[in-house]
């Protein structure tokens, strides 16, 4: 399994005022949920909407790169879009976070790249560039954005950041942009229960129709979660650090109609439940049966049929964000006339049978004859998730095979 994702965050110039700056600590991974439901939901109820695939975190860190070089109302607006307290600026967090992630798992390669390139001529803040030197990582530099050059000097660094899977982002520059604000993120993992190939099968797409496609099976092993509307599936990764969660509902639904299917409830119901099953940590390899009275119940041991695929996803966040109270100017660390223009994430996924067999909860065998197995063949909502927190770093819905 392989994501990647990239986020970016065009700044260019404009006049608006500036107030002073609050400092405090918040947990970015407590809000990535709810804020990547959130956004998710949106991107799904737009007019023609079809598969959609983003990474929470990525957006939490990029935005809030600009957070940091923001001050008073304009920041309050960008955290409180995230869900983070609005009064406190995020980069001692940041930090916490990417430090605690990059030395989480050696099983697993979680990669997070910043950089941030500045117009020749631009003086940024130097406290602000000791933050995100020191805070985020970043890699910091000028660059000519009127250049025709300055578009593969990014493109270059999204390339390696992403592992090559995110090849082209920018084609060119708005003569105004005087900055760009970068985070790639790059995951892989070997699954901890290796899947086998299981040929081919029907897959009803978002509008009904179905289409042929590649399959995958696990025989048993799989914890799931079964309610009256849906049914969800933890599938660990080597190490028991990260894991893959599925929603598959009943019914085959429209990208709006998932857009109301994938509320919080649902995610913390199904989590709830997975966690009773699994223990606090998800990946831990043990499973007990709980049930929350008589119509939802987390299991052990069943089997799960999916498909394996890749897809690519690209959306400008901007509009979304604004709608979400997101306000885009008053930047003064970063130049005194800036404001945000775009916020673009282009993700790619990789999800096949490949893996490495390893220790896996699997219950009773005989109990895999008395069950059917968990068939995803309709849309679905997929989450890679940090198991030490449940933070999604990557959250999406997959409808169109």
């Amino acid at each position: 399994m392989i994501a990647a994702a990239f986020l970016a965050v065009v700044v260019v110039a404009c006049d608006q005022p500036a107030p002073g700056v609050q400092r405090a600590s918040m947990n970015l991974t407590d809000s990535s949920t709810g804020f990547g439901l959130t956004l998710t939901d949106r991107l799904l109820a737009e007019p023609g909407a079809g598969n959609v695939f983003i990474s929470p975190l990525s957006v939490t860190l990029a935005l809030s790169m600009a957070a940091s070089a923001a001050h008073g109302a304009a920041r309050a607006s960008i955290l409180a879009t995230l869900g983070l307290d609005p009064t406190v600026d995020p980069s001692a967090q940041a930090k916490q976070t990417i430090d605690r992630l990059l030395e989480s798992d050696p099983n697993a390669q979680l990669e997070l790249a910043q950089a941030v390139w500045a117009a020749q001529g631009l003086t940024m803040n130097p406290y602000y560039v000791a933050r995100l030197r020191g805070d985020y990582r970043a890699q910091i530099a000028s660059l000519d954005f009127r250049s025709p050059d300055a578009p593969q000097v990014v493109n270059n660094w999204v390339d390696k950041a992403t592992h090559h899977k995110i090849p082209n982002l920018v084609d060119g520059f708005d003569p105004a942009t005087v900055a760009y604000i970068v985070n790639a993120t790059y995951f892989h993992a070997l699954w901890a229960t290796e899947f086998k190939s299981a040929g081919s099968g029907d897959f009803r797409m978002f509008s009904g129709a179905s289409v042929a496609v590649p399959m995958m099976r696990r025989e048993d092993g799989v914890t799931e979660v079964v309610t009256p509307d849906y049914r969800a599936a933890l599938l660990p990764y080597k190490g028991g650090r990260f894991s893959m969660v599925l929603l598959l509902p009943r019914a085959v639904l429209s990208p709006a109609e998932f857009s109301r299917f994938l509320t919080r409830a649902r995610w913390d119901q199904s989590m709830t439940l997975l966690h009773d099953a699994a223990g606090g940590l998800l990946g831990g390899g043990s499973c007990a049966e709980k049930s929350v009275g008589p119509d939802a119940s987390a299991v052990c041991d069943f089997g799960l049929v999916m498909p394996k695929f890749k897809l690519d996803y690209s959306a400008e966040l901007l509009p979304e964000l604004q709608a979400m109270g997101m306000a885009t100017a008053g930047m003064p660390d970063l130049c005194g006339p800036c404001f945000i223009s775009r916020v673009v994430q282009k993700t790619h996924l990789e999800v096949d049978e490949k893996g490495t067999t390893a220790t896996a909860a699997t219950g009773g065998a005989g109990a895999v004859a008395l069950r059917l197995p968990m068939v995803v063949d309709r849309p679905f909502a997929l989450a890679l998730i940090d198991n030490a927190s449940d933070a999604p770093l990557f959250l999406g819905v997959i409808g169109n095979l």
